[in-house]
């Protein structure tokens, strides 16, 4: 009961509208179970944990990993870790050219959480990156807006039935969730006035 407590008087302390959506700091979490390839430094024994385990390790062989263990063993300095294919400046580039030049299609080559990926790969591990993180942060930054910009465009085919916006990411969608949905509703109880009329 003590537990419920402070986690109940939190839900009843947020706006209405966050009630409905995921919390950044909640995505980020989710974003840590993502699977990445690291390269140890040292052998090491698997270690099973609740719901998964991570495999042996040996030296100078790639594994694949949680974020969360490669970020906790990148600080250990027990491994280095590999950067996912996407996250370098030469692929951002065509991924933000592709951006800004397909007004109705967002790039696909992004997994479903680029965002918190790529910022938890920039805050812990810029030196295994083969770009420059100033030049990523950037290109990130620029790929954002321009799907930011595609996604407000994109609401102007919304109707009280459907809205079809394919490979965004998780953030993009928590962050258009309540604003999506209210409008929604709206135009669904318009919709239904009119028939009744």
């Amino acid at each position: 009961v003590n537990l419920i407590k402070p986690f109940i008087l939190k839900i009843m302390s947020l706006p209405n509208k966050q009630l409905t959506t995921f919390q950044p700091s909640e995505i980020f979490f989710l974003a840590e179970n993502s699977l990445i390839t690291i390269i140890p430094r040292q052998s090491m024994d698997a270690i099973s944990l609740i719901g998964f385990s991570i495999p042996k390790l040996t030296a100078m062989r790639q594994t694949k990993v949680p974020l969360w263990a490669a970020i906790l063993l990148k600080k250990q300095g027990r491994c280095s870790v590999v950067p996912p294919e996407w996250l370098t400046d030469e692929i951002l580039t065509l991924i933000y050219q592709h951006e800004i030049q397909n007004n109705n299609k967002f790039n696909d080559e992004l997994p479903f959480q680029w965002i918190e990926i790529s910022q938890i790969l920039l805050e812990n591990c810029a030196d295994d990156l083969d770009s420059p993180a100033n030049v990523i942060r950037n290109l990130l930054r620029d790929i954002r807006e321009a799907r930011q910009s595609k996604a407000r465009m994109g609401l102007g085919f919304l109707n009280e039935n459907h809205l079809q916006m394919d490979n965004l990411g998780l953030l993009e969608i928590n962050e258009m969730r309540p604003f999506v949905s209210g409008i929604m509703d709206k135009l669904k109880r318009i919709h239904e006035l009119a028939q009744d009329d």
